[in-house]
């Protein structure tokens, strides 16, 4: 055999080789189902990402990737703090069916018990599993501690756990992951910092360091002072307390903490900004959620946090959807995140079980589309219990426990400071009827599962302002 024979072959084989590689990384990049990245931002607010501010100094990348993506701008969640929340987007049940309500149910102060997810629920990551998909999880936050049934659908060595991890070690430990996945995977990825006792990073901080014109007084600031502060105010609020919190804000001190829970948005936008530079990179064919649990109050109707009303600061989050083959869309009709999980599998062309109620985020709707969201509170002994309804332009609040009625034209009082509910009683009429209606399918097979809280999850919640 010839040389120039010898030759030939050898470079048929090696195209052939070529051939056979760029095929092995189209059918793994382009073809087979896409990778699927979830990112919790826990407590960040709608208006913290604006595509019409550029840059915006909060959130620079987020606010930027909204633009490129589907962004909708008057999304709603379910419920207005974070486990009942994500009870739902994990199961795709309403907050009524699958009975995980509170963080402390606290009757006996020696063993307080906490509400855990049913594990007769097929949750998403599950599902997912099932038809193949590898599933990750980074998670920070002490309310979904696997204890707790919110590591199902995960392998034990696929879930870690490190309770208000900032957002540097949530990217890292995601990133780890997804360097040794097999693919397609799913990864959800839980990040935490905007969450009290906003504590971000000094060079964080110092870029927002004339934000609202405050000033550093870091006598103010400590962990222990914000969450006493806010659990006094919130049972002061609730006539639980009879003296106002021991230690008020001034009006300066306010915007000190406003600049605090700013600065850590800020720095959790620049680490999920690597996360998904990095994942894009190494994983073109992947789609991206990003999304929060629920907002944060600060003093909008007299009081601070989450999880003790249904006004829109606390309700109101941010979604984008980013990825191959997603078109860049503004959304502005109302939708609810109870969707997420029947959205995500409709994405990725797997039929939704019918477990996963609420409707696909990407179907068409009009603004005239119901959306409810409740909740109960934190804490059992708050003796909480709203329910609301929104009918854009309308939205009706009720107490289930005194029956008092609020009602509000968003388009004509956005900030929701006129009650409207004697003026219209055929719109009260309408949206009541409603609520009992889906009250009374929702709340009829509840699941309610608890465990008394071991020393060190108490202790996790503690840090957390739970306990």
């Amino acid at each position: 055999m010839s040389f120039r024979q010898i030759f030939l072959i050898i470079f048929i084989i090696a195209i052939g080789s070529v051939i056979i590689l760029f095929g092995y990384y189209f059918q793994k990049n382009y073809v087979s189902k896409p990778n699927i990245v979830f990112i919790l931002i826990d407590t960040l607010r709608a208006d913290c990402i604006n595509p019409d501010v550029e840059p915006n100094p909060i959130t620079p990348f987020l606010s930027k990737l909204a633009q490129q993506s589907i962004y909708f701008s008057c999304a709603v969640t379910p419920c207005s703090w974070t486990k009942p929340t994500m009870a739902t987007l994990l199961t795709g049940l309403p907050t009524e069916k699958h009975g995980v309500r509170y963080s402390v149910r606290n009757e006996d102060p020696n063993a307080p018990v906490s509400d855990v997810l049913n594990d007769t629920f097929t949750t998403l990551p599950e599902y997912l599993s099932q038809q193949g998909y590898e599933t990750y999880a980074v998670q920070s936050n002490a309310n979904l501690a696997p204890l707790l049934g919110f590591a199902q659908g995960f392998r034990e060595d696929h879930f870690i756990f490190q309770n208000d991890a900032p957002a540097s070690v949530v990217t890292e430990k995601s990133i780890q992951f997804i360097n040794k996945t097999k693919r397609p995977f799913f990864l959800y990825s839980h990040f935490m910092d905007p969450h009290l006792p906003y504590n971000p990073p000094s060079q964080y901080l110092n870029l927002l360091k004339n934000s609202d014109g405050a000033v550093v007084d870091e006598t103010y600031i400590a962990p222990n002072v914000i969450i006493n502060y806010l659990m006094e105010l919130v049972y002061y609020n609730l006539g639980k307390r009879s003296e106002p919190p021991s230690h008020d804000f001034t009006e300066q001190e306010k915007k000190e903490l406003r600049r605090r829970y700013h600065a850590e948005i800020r720095f959790t936008d620049a680490e999920v900004e690597k996360l998904v530079t990095i994942i894009k990179k190494k994983y073109p064919n992947t789609i991206f959620f990003i999304l929060a649990d629920h907002g944060e109050e600060f003093w909008e109707h007299k009081g601070a946090g989450h999880g003790t009303s249904l006004y829109e600061e606390q309700i109101r989050v941010p979604v984008i959807i980013h990825g191959r083959g997603i078109k860049p869309k503004k959304i502005d009709t109302p939708i609810s995140i109870a969707g997420f999980a029947k959205t995500v599998v409709s994405l990725v062309d797997l039929p939704p079980p019918s477990q996963f109620e609420g409707y696909n985020l990407l179907e068409e709707k009009d603004k005239s589309t119901r959306i409810e969201m409740v909740t109960w509170g934190p804490w059992k002994d708050m003796g909480l219990n709203l329910k609301g309804i929104m009918k854009y332009p309308w939205k009706l609040i009720l107490d289930r426990n005194t029956n008092k009625i609020e009602l509000y034209n968003l388009t004509e009082d956005p900030k929701e400071l006129t009650n409207v509910y004697e003026r219209h009683p055929e719109i009260v009429s309408e949206l009541m009827e409603s609520i009992e209606s889906t009250s009374h399918k929702k709340e009829t097979p509840t699941s309610e599962n608890t465990m008394t809280l071991p020393a060190e999850l108490k202790e996790q919640l503690e840090k957390q302002g739970y306990l």
